[in-house]
């Protein structure tokens, strides 16, 4: 019934549009999206071309929604920026020293689709035992 399609995107394409916030950016970038939009799925047809009959509607994102609604630096999708040569500097426990409260998401251990589904696992991990839970996940 649903499903998401992500694609890179150059924050440079949206330079003119950075000072605006989401609802103020005008039909110009309205009319910007929609073709960036269609193009895309103009590519996901070629791969499923029985979508194109099938989609009832649609709504794309920039990298300023994700800005706007996440407060990522030009608007990363992909979480905090993490350092190659020194990756354990990045790494954020999703137990804190407040009790009680624990993080989950993308910015806890990996980016993105994975990084949110390890590290929820990760913080369930802290409730459940790991080592219990990924017992349940690999018996289920």
């Amino acid at each position: 019934n649903c499903a998401s399609v992500l694609s890179y995107m150059k924050f440079d394409e949206l330079r003119k549009w950075e000072n605006t916030t989401e609802g103020n950016r005008g039909d110009n970038y309205n009319e910007w999206k929609k073709r960036k939009a269609e193009k895309l799925l103009a590519l996901v047809y070629k791969q499923f071309p029985e979508l194109k009959s099938n989609i009832q509607e649609y709504y794309a994102s920039t990298p300023l929604t994700y800005r706007d609604h996440l407060g990522t630096p030009e608007g990363s999708m992909y979480g905090i920026m993490r350092k190659s040569t020194n990756p354990l500097e990045s790494v954020i426990s999703p137990k804190t020293n407040i009790p009680n409260l624990y993080f989950t998401g993308q910015n806890i251990n990996l980016h993105g689709m994975l990084g949110v589904t390890l590290s929820s696992v990760l913080t369930a991990g802290e409730f459940l035992g790991v080592e219990n839970l990924v017992k349940s996940i690999r018996n289920a």
